[in-house]
């Protein structure tokens, strides 16, 4: 305990290293995408966009876990970017799977990783990359802003 309890134990944290850096980018990421996948299916009106809002919960999740600066920025843009990659891997496996009449776990398991991947970087249209450039812009200043006044 500090002499001085009107010290937070904040300061005497080390710094997160590279390892946790993306065990949370990694796992955020996956969820970010996942969520993505199902709000898209259960809301697809501008299907695309859903990224802005997970990114800006993956920043706030960055904040959450005491990353901050520079190592939240990098934090969230990474779980951002692993979010957009498997959600476009999901929805090419929804495709496979609608297109075929499979149920989503057979079409994951059966299609394989290069039919699925080559399906999800055809369907890439201008407005995901548009989205993809939101939810960056947005996850950084998100993750960048403090909470605090």
């Amino acid at each position: 305990m500090s002499a001085n309890p009107s010290v937070s134990n904040a300061s005497n944290r080390a710094a997160p290293g590279a390892i946790a850096i993306l065990v949370s980018a990694l796992l955020g990421g996956m969820a970010g995408g996942v969520a993505w996948c199902f709000l898209s299916l259960w809301l697809p009106w501008f299907a695309q966009f859903w990224i802005v809002p997970i990114a800006i919960v993956l920043a706030a999740s960055a904040r959450w876990q005491g990353y901050r600066g520079s190592v939240a920025i990098v934090c969230t843009l990474l779980a951002v970017l692993i979010a957009f990659a498997y959600a476009q891997y999901l929805f090419g496996a929804v495709r496979i799977a609608d297109s075929m009449g499979l149920s989503l776990r057979e079409a994951l398991f059966k299609a394989g990783f290069g039919l699925t991947f080559d399906i999800a970087w055809a369907n890439l249209r201008a407005s995901d990359w548009v989205a993809l450039v939101l939810a960056i812009l947005t996850g950084a200043v998100t993750s960048a802003v403090s909470l605090r006044a």
